[in-house]
């Protein structure tokens, strides 16, 4: 007898674990403690692409970008949903769709909609960020909304609607 699971049932598992992997980051990072997310939950060599935010790459590049970005916005929430996930053997991608309630170190409450994509790897057995890519849809003060001001002063950006 083999202790061998079905691929299908391996694909829902490792679909899963990978959800559960951008859960516990975002809730550390919620909580506070966005060096420690990144330390538990990214591969060594992890690469972050920010776009108006920056980039980083590898863990310590990585951390010193999540300080200055959660310093700028001490308060977030992330709401992820729609994942779409694609495992490959020991890789996968994934894109979510996260709603953002969060204050601005001046004390402005902002609603930010972000893209994920997030690339990960299995490293001993376990599921790990390798590449992490938060594309901004618009970051906008509560009050007026994303139809009126899709985006608040000192974050560039562009309509795409």
């Amino acid at each position: 007898m083999t202790n061998q699971t079905p691929d299908g049932i391996q694909l829902l598992l490792d679909k899963d674990a990978i959800n559960e992997v951008l859960y516990r980051f975002d809730y550390l990072s919620d909580d506070g403690d966005a060096v420690g997310a990144i330390d538990r939950h990214c591969t060594d060599d992890v690469k972050f692409d920010g776009g108006v935010l920056g980039t980083a790459e590898g863990k310590d590049a990585f951390q010193e970008s999540a300080r200055e970005i959660f310093s700028e916005h001490p308060f977030t929430r992330h709401l992820l949903h729609n994942p779409v996930i694609e495992v490959s053997g020991d890789d996968a991608s994934g894109k979510w769709y996260a709603l953002i309630p969060s204050i601005t170190r001046e004390g402005q409450a902002v609603w930010m909609q972000v893209v994920y994509r997030v690339e990960f790897r299995r490293v001993d057995g376990e599921w790990k960020i390798s590449a992490y890519k938060p594309d901004l849809t618009f970051v906008t003060p509560y009050e007026k909304g994303w139809a009126e001001q899709p985006f608040i002063e000192g974050i560039p950006g562009t309509l795409e609607w």
